[in-house]
């Protein structure tokens, strides 16, 4: 009895610290997330359509625009985009066939991308990558996909003559979209009461520990750490990771890098497989961004506890498990191989990519041969719970609804 009442006074003397500290993160000490969200579709003389904005755990959408913002726990990530076609300014002095831009947020960076198809000015082709500028054929300046701060435009118009009834000084700015996101931080250490940081560094013990670190390695250690390997941060692929494609008809290779008239380089690997072949979730995570835009068709991204996230493009449908916010199991159904968005005259494939830590984008072909050859989670997973019916047939159209959330 004595030994029990022991442990359990241990016990609670070791949470001490720990409720502290969750009592004054909870009162304000610590930084909160933060995430916010902008998008429109045109602006023309200060009136702006498509317009949404949307800050933490809200997602909007618009006339061809949208935005979201989303909080968990200390992380923060928000994103927005929009996507105008055929678009006409100044009584077709500047014309494209299609206006995309996008913005994503994570970890205090944005990143920005987009894209300008067919771009005409007075009738003549005009180069329309990121950065590019253009005289109006004398009557004003045109710039093409330019970044500020958190955010890209994609046409920026303006008149220094009087044109067609427009009055010098006119601007319209086609396609803009802006996001920013800050995780939270835990309260830092001189947060803590005087006493608390007493107990955590007794006095005793500081000498001692400027000691050790003012010691110098031997040669002996130095030499064991130019002979060590390099720490490589990859996923692991040991821990219930499957193959996003069901099945054993599949065919991809190293596609990484390869050029793409939309987007420049290929960021990931496509997948071949018969249309409707089941795609399924390849770790534990929660899902964002399920929807459908014009280039990646009907599209998803998935987040596992790690902060890992994974693409998917190009799918015919979505599973009933597919829905922004739900958490999904490795070998989930989340949705079907088709050709939809800029995919519509290729074979039935699954876009695929990784990204590290919600970064850069990052080769996924060797993340795909190890977890097809372990096959920790095993292809027919999906039929354990599912059976012989998804909740949806392979390429139908599930709900309106999901081609409409950002």
């Amino acid at each position: 009895m004595k030994r029990s009442t022991t442990a359990l006074l241990a016990a609670l003397v070791a949470a001490v610290p720990t409720a502290l500290a969750v009592a004054r993160e909870d009162a304000g000490t610590a930084r909160a997330p933060q995430a916010t969200a902008s998008a429109y579709a045109r602006e023309d003389s200060g009136n702006r359509t498509g317009y949404v904005t949307a800050r933490r755990g809200q997602s909007k959408t618009g006339a061809g625009t949208e935005a979201s913002a989303e909080v968990d726990g200390r992380r923060a990530v928000s994103s927005a985009g929009a996507d105008v076609s055929e678009v006409s300014i100044f009584d077709g002095l500047v014309t494209a066939d299609r206006v995309e831009v996008t913005a994503d947020a994570s970890r205090g960076r944005t990143r920005t991308g987009g894209t300008v198809v067919a771009l005409r000015v007075d009738g003549r082709r005009v180069e329309s990558g990121r950065g590019a500028s253009h005289d109006l054929a004398g009557q004003g300046t045109l710039a093409v996909l330019t970044t500020k701060d958190d955010g890209i435009t994609g046409l920026d118009a303006r008149l220094t003559k009087d044109y067609r009834g427009h009055p010098a000084g006119s601007r319209v700015i086609v396609g803009f979209a802006r996001a920013s996101a800050r995780d939270g931080s835990a309260p830092a250490a001189r947060d803590r009461p005087a006493s608390e940081r007493r107990r955590a560094t007794p006095r005793r013990e500081r000498p001692e520990r400027r000691r050790r670190q003012r010691r110098r390695p031997t040669a002996e250690e130095r030499e064991a750490e130019r002979r060590a390997a390099p720490r490589l941060d990859v996923l692991p692929t040991g821990g219930g990771y499957a193959f996003p494609v069901y099945g054993d008809e599949t065919t991809y290779s190293d596609d990484w890098g390869a050029p793409r008239q939309h987007t420049g380089q290929h960021e990931g690997n496509d997948i071949f497989a018969p249309a409707g072949t089941p795609v399924v979730a390849v770790t534990d995570g929660r899902l964002y961004r399920v929807g459908t835009r014009r280039i990646p068709g009907n599209r998803l991204w998935l987040r596992n506890s790690r902060g890992d996230t994974f693409f998917y493009a190009h799918l015919s449908a979505f599973s009933e498990a597919a829905r922004n916010g739900a958490d999904v199991r490795a070998g989930q159904v989340l949705g079907f191989v088709g050709s939809t968005g800029d995919a519509e005259q290729t074979p039935p494939h699954l876009h695929f990519e990784v990204h590290p830590l919600d970064g850069e984008a990052v080769n996924p072909y060797p993340f795909l041969r190890a977890w097809q050859e372990r096959r920790d989670v095993p292809a027919a997973a999906w039929l354990t719970r599912y059976g012989a019916d998804p909740g949806s047939r392979p390429g139908a159209l599930v709900v309106v609804k999901d081609y409409l959330e950002p």
